[in-house]
This record gives C-alpha cells, structure tokens and sequence, in this order.
C-alpha cells in the first residue's frame, strides 16, 4: 500500500469510527423507540406484574413525545457551551437511566419515568448525532454517513421487536442497555469537533483535531473554515431581528421543515405505530397482519442500507426527488387499489402487498435519511444547535399531530381518505423543495453556509491563519 492510499484510508477509517459511536447511541434510541411494542402486550398478560389501565397504557406510549420536546430545547445550550463531545457524553445519561428503571421497575409510574428519560434522550440525540456526523466527516463521505443513522434506527427497532418476542420486557430492557455503555466508552477516544473549536477561537486546537479526522488532503476546508471563524468571531453581534430575517437563518429551516413535514406524511411512522391496523385496512382483515408487518420491518432495514449506496452516489436533489415522487405516486395506486376494490369484489393479495413493499423502499431508500442528510449540512455553524433545535421541535409536532389524528381519519375518511390527504401533503411540501433546496452533494460545511448568504470566500494560505489565532 502506497503512502498516498495510507493518507486515504486512515481518516476514513477515523470516520468510520465516530460514525459507529454515534449510530451505537443511535440504536439504543431505536429500541427506546419501539420497545412499548413490546413492554405493552406483556403487560396486558393475565400474570403481568404490573397491570394496567387503558390511561396509564396512553400514557405510557405518549409521554415520550413531551419529554422529546424538552430535550430538543435543552440541548442547544449544552452543544454551543460544554462542545459535542461532552454533549454526547450528556446524551447517553437518560436513556441509561431508562433502561434500567425499566430493568426494576415494580410500578406503573416507574414506567412513566423510564419512558420520559428516554423521551429526553430521543429529543437531545435528534439533534447532536446530525450534528456530530456532519461536523466531523469529510464531504465526500457525510451524506453515506448521515444515511447510517435511520439504518441505525431502523435496526432498532427491529432488535428491539425481535428480541421482545424470544425474552420477557425486563431481558430486553437489560440488554438494549448495553448499547448505550458501549457508545458512552467509544466516545471517551473521540477529538472534539473542529468546527466547534473554531467557533470558540481555538484555531490550534481545530487544526490538531481537523488533521487527526481527515488528514491532509482536505486543508482547502480547513482553511476555509478557520477563515470564517475569524471573520465572524470579529464581527459585532447579529441582533435576533436581523438573524431571523437574514437568509442563511429562514430558508435552511423551511427546507428542513417540508423535508420533514414529507417525511411524517409519507407513512414513516405511522406504519411503525399502526402498522397491522393500515396493512388489514388495504390488504384485508382476514391476511396476518403481524406476519405483513415484520416483512415491511426486514424491507425497511435492507432499503436502508441501499440507501447508503444511493446517497454516496447519486445527487441529493436527485435521491429525495425521485424518492418523494415515487412515494406520491404509490400513493395515488394505493387510492385507486382501495376505491376499486370497495365497488368490486376481488381478492389479490399480492397487489396490495407489493404497493405497500414500494411505499416501505420509496420511504427507507430516499425520504427518511435524506431528512437526516438535509438537517447535518445545511444549517450554518453560528446558529446550527439553535436552527436545528427549532426545526426538530416543529417536526415533533408533526409527528404528535400524524400519529393523534390518524384513527380519527380513518374512522372518518377511511384508509383511502387517509392517503388521499398526505399525498395531498407531500404534494406541497414536493413543490416546495423543488425550488429552495440547494444541491450540498460533495461541499464543505462551510461552502453550503456560504452559498446560502450568497458569498463567495478567499481562502489565504494556512500560516498567516495562524497568525490570528486568539491568545
């Protein structure tokens, strides 16, 4: 191996390296996520420990999105003051707390607490794992990267329901925390993030640690970078009005928050929570809907992993566009599969079963992790925890809002009722990416932060940067 491919490899590999640290964490929320799949079945059981009420049932499901909210407005502070690393060191704290109430819980409100540490883990790590990703890869690789965490999700939540159905709530919840320790001492040999080193005036510092994650191949982004900084550490401070109003603050957020707003809409999580009641709705009520469930589950998963191949390939703008249109499509067919079959009677499973199939791989191969893409590159450095923060708080809503309505409109409208408005909703939020979302694919942090304030940037050579460093 020559010199050069040696210079190649190993930030790769470093990358790598934060990447799995990061979708460990990752995968510890993903089981939090699904685990009520398997917690609230045991606990219905005649000889369940803790019995339940249908409120404390309620309750137990839909606490974490509260507590999610909390954590989206909480972590901001912590990232831009104590930096990403100890930020992610803060993260994994609640979720190990959950876990092991969970582990010895003797009581309902145990339970209700467990979930709500979990909550605020789900809502903190929303932000910082984009966050992470994005600030420490290299462009050619951050998209691929990005892309890794709704693998990380998905696989989750497929451990979770799969490990639920061999052992009881308590093994599981024993075992899922495993996942949380061993991210918590990967993150122990993590540099901090350069760009978060910048921002504070440590250009030393940003360099060590640039140069340890990427090497020298990629000094142009360094440069650019620490130019930046020093412009914008110099520069008097932005009032709030003036923040809001300028470019590089608005449009990230409104492409962040129809990006999303699709994503919610397209089926993402309302399959994941209602899954058996949609598949028996198009499908039919006499088809084994758990059985159709776990295979969407196993397609999702391996889509996933497409996706990263995709991402790492093909243009953003292409990848979500063609992701989007064919889910609306697929959307559409669904409508008119259920209208014809409610004024004729015919039984073609395999249709139905493959319109869904689609829908899963137009849902997992593009939509979701593009929105994970979109959140790690477009917002700038300055106001990146804060942008974030918000758009994952309003995409929080429109989770809470998809999953609330959702038995109210198919009781209703029906399931085609139901689909007929959220194609209705990808359809606007289609039409309006179309035209604000930039192609990021293969540029720097700092280039996409520049295009959005519509600069173009010197970059002077590395000594006379140096030479500005703050004492």
């Amino acid at each position: 191996m020559t010199d050069v491919d040696k210079s190649l490899i190993s930030p790769f590999i470093k990358q790598c390296y934060v990447c799995a640290t990061v979708c460990m964490n990752v995968l510890s929320n993903g089981c939090a996520y699904g685990f009520p799949a398997v917690l609230l079945p045991q606990l219905k059981l005649p000889d369940s420990p803790i019995p339940l009420t249908k409120a404390q049932e309620s309750w137990i499901a839909s606490v974490v999105t509260i507590a999610m909210l909390v954590g989206n407005f909480s972590m901001p502070a912590v990232m831009d003051r104590l930096g990403r690393k100890k930020a992610h060191f803060i993260v994994m704290i609640p979720t190990a707390i959950g876990w092991l109430l969970i582990v010895f819980a003797t009581s309902v409100e145990s339970l209700i607490l467990a979930r709500i540490m979990h909550g605020l883990s789900l809502g903190q790590v929303a932000l910082i794992r984009a966050v992470i990703i994005g600030e420490y890869t290299s462009p050619r690789n951050r998209g691929a990267f990005l892309t890794l965490i709704s693998v990380a999700q998905s696989s989750g939540v497929f451990f979770v329901h799969l490990l639920g159905s061999l052992v009881s709530w308590q093994i599981t919840a024993g075992i899922c925390v495993l996942f949380t320790i061993l991210s918590f001492v990967m993150t122990f040999t993590l540099p901090e993030s350069p760009s978060w080193l910048a921002n504070n005036g440590r250009y030393a510092e940003c360099e060590k640690h640039f140069r340890w994650l990427r090497g020298d191949g990629e000094n142009e982004e360094l440069n650019e970078l620490i130019q930046a900084r020093i412009k914008h550490n110099t520069e008097t401070a932005v009032n709030i009005v003036q923040l809001i109003r300028s470019m590089e603050f608005y449009k990230p957020i409104i492409i962040s928050l129809h990006v999303s707003l699709i994503t919610y809409f397209s089926g993402t999580m309302t399959i994941a929570v209602y899954g058996t009641t949609i598949i028996s709705n198009i499908m039919g009520s006499d088809v084994d809907a758990h059985f159709w469930l776990v295979c969407l589950d196993v397609t999702r998963i391996v889509t996933s992993f497409l996706a990263v191949y995709l991402i790492r390939t093909l243009k953003r703008r292409t990848v979500l566009f063609n992701s989007v249109g064919s889910c609306l499509l697929i959307h559409v067919l669904i409508i008119s599969y259920v209208c014809v079959r409610n004024y004729v009677s015919f039984d073609y499973v395999a249709i139905p079963a493959l319109l869904l199939v689609l829908q899963c791989v137009a849902m997992s191969s593009g939509i979701l992790p593009m929105n994970n893409v979109i959140v790690g590159e477009i917002f700038p450095l300055a106001h990146r925890s804060v942008g974030i923060s918000f758009t994952t708080a309003i995409a929080t809503g429109f989770h809470f809002a998809v999953l609330k309505t959702f038995p109210y409109l198919l009781s209703g409208v029906g399931i085609e009722g139901v689909y007929g408005i959220y194609a209705s909703v990808i359809c606007y939020g289609f039409s309006v990416i179309w035209f604000a979302m930039p192609e990021t694919k293969g540029q720097t942090l700092q280039q996409i932060e520049d295009r959005f304030k519509g600069i173009q940037r010197f970059v002077p050579e590395m000594e006379s940067l140096n030479n500005n460093e703050k004492c």
